[in-house]
């Protein structure tokens, strides 16, 4: 699994048009996906993933961004830095996520809080969820974030399953997001295996590889089988923040 930093960005500086390619098409996907993520969380009034998803994204996205010395210093290379200038979108996007998490997510995933409660505790999983990104992180032999983008990108689809079963259709969720997805996945590891190669050609990066995309395209079939939310149906209901506040429902929590 290891890899040395030097070597890959050689390789990467030795193939500059392939990278870019690869590269932009994993990240104007990423874009895209991110942005129908938080357009049917509005449209539907509910939260976009799972809480710990998205406070895992903002660790790893937003320690990325917080590295502007190794990727503009260290390292002087234009293949992190522009890595660096693209996740200042999804980290936004991120953070959009977790403030349509404590708005909508309450009457789904714990509707005996009250809306005070539930916002505490979306606030206390983000301090745990970026605290537990930080310390992976310092374990893992993954100085360019290869390997924790991969993990990350199939953190998706466990983060998004339950959801859907739960909702028994494409309330929060569109087949062109779902294509979204599995095309970030063809893009990066198109990039890892037919581009850079060398140590990612290894067996385990495979395996993970070929997992992401499986789920990607098991999350695409479950979509698909859905049915599709018709425009003006009924839907779960917006919040009411005037009662929520002070009347928890008294339903079980579910997580």
């Amino acid at each position: 699994m290891e890899y040395d930093a030097y070597a890959t960005l050689a390789r990467v500086s030795e193939h500059p048009g392939p990278v870019v390619a690869l590269g932009a098409v994993a990240l104007l996907a990423n874009w895209y996906y991110f942005f129908e993520c938080a357009r049917l969380s509005r449209r539907d009034r509910v939260p976009p993933m799972a809480l710990w998803a998205t406070t895992v994204f903002m660790g790893h996205d937003g320690s990325y961004l917080l590295k502007y010395d190794t990727w503009f210093g260290s390292y002087d290379h234009w293949f992190p830095k522009l890595f660096w200038v693209g996740l200042i979108v999804t980290v936004t996007f991120e953070v959009i996520f977790f403030a349509q998490t404590i708005r909508y997510g309450r009457k789904e995933l714990a509707p005996n809080l009250s809306q005070r409660l539930w916002t505490v505790y979306c606030l206390g999983a983000a301090v745990v969820g970026i605290l537990f990104w930080v310390i992976v992180k310092s374990v893992l032999d993954d100085p360019l974030y290869m390997m924790t983008f991969v993990i990350t990108l199939g953190m998706c689809v466990p983060a998004t399953i339950p959801l859907l079963l739960r909702r028994g259709s494409r309330i929060g969720v569109g087949l062109r997001q779902m294509w979204a997805y599995l095309v970030i996945g063809l893009g990066f590891l198109g990039l890892l295996f037919g581009v850079l190669q060398g140590p990612f050609l290894e067996p385990l990066w495979w395996v993970a590889g070929v997992l992401c995309l499986g789920l990607a395209v098991l999350q695409l079939a479950i979509v698909y089988r859905l049915a599709e939310v018709a425009e003006g149906s009924e839907r779960l209901a917006e919040p009411d923040f005037d009662v929520a506040f002070d009347k928890p429902t008294g339903h079980p929590v579910s997580y």
